[in-house]
């Protein structure tokens, strides 16, 4: 082969490396976690603009094809000496919550955030821990639910 064949070759290669990397997520399954930008840096008890509580995870099932989750509200105290010492206290009654359409739920995979569907969170172990902050619409449902990070 001469140069001009195996540059050809490279280029050629390289475009359907590109073409399959864009591609390759088009067919994949709406339960299947999508990776994003990277998990925020760490700022305990800080409720993101938007976002109404913070909660405990305590299960998730799926209830008539919707996905619904019981969390208790929670109270969030950092030590100011220590950073990472977080504790959070229950401050109302466990409840069911069910889940807008369309909502997003972000879960933490070591320093990445993974975008899943509600449904996710039925069948699969968090890496991280219990505690999410999350909005809801006028109804109640969950329309944006978000694991909170802890070093």
């Amino acid at each position: 082969m001469n140069h001009r064949h195996v540059s050809a070759a490279v280029v050629l290669a390289s475009a359907a490396a590109l073409l399959a990397t864009t591609c390759g997520s088009a067919g994949a399954s709406p339960n299947a976690p999508v990776r994003t930008a990277k998990a925020t840096a760490w700022k305990p008890c800080h409720l993101p603009s938007g976002y109404q509580r913070f909660v405990e995870l305590d299960s998730a099932r799926t209830v008539k094809g919707q996905t619904v989750v019981r969390v208790t509200p929670q109270t969030c105290k950092v030590n100011k000496a220590n950073d990472e010492d977080v504790v959070y206290t229950p401050s109302g009654a466990a409840r069911s919550v069910g889940f807008a359409s369309g909502a997003s739920v972000e879960v933490l995979r070591d320093t990445t955030t993974v975008k899943v569907a509600p449904q996710w969170l039925v069948k699969h172990k968090l890496a991280n821990s219990p505690y999410f902050y999350f909005r809801a619409d006028a109804k109640g449902r969950i329309t944006a639910m978000q694991e909170i990070y802890h070093p």
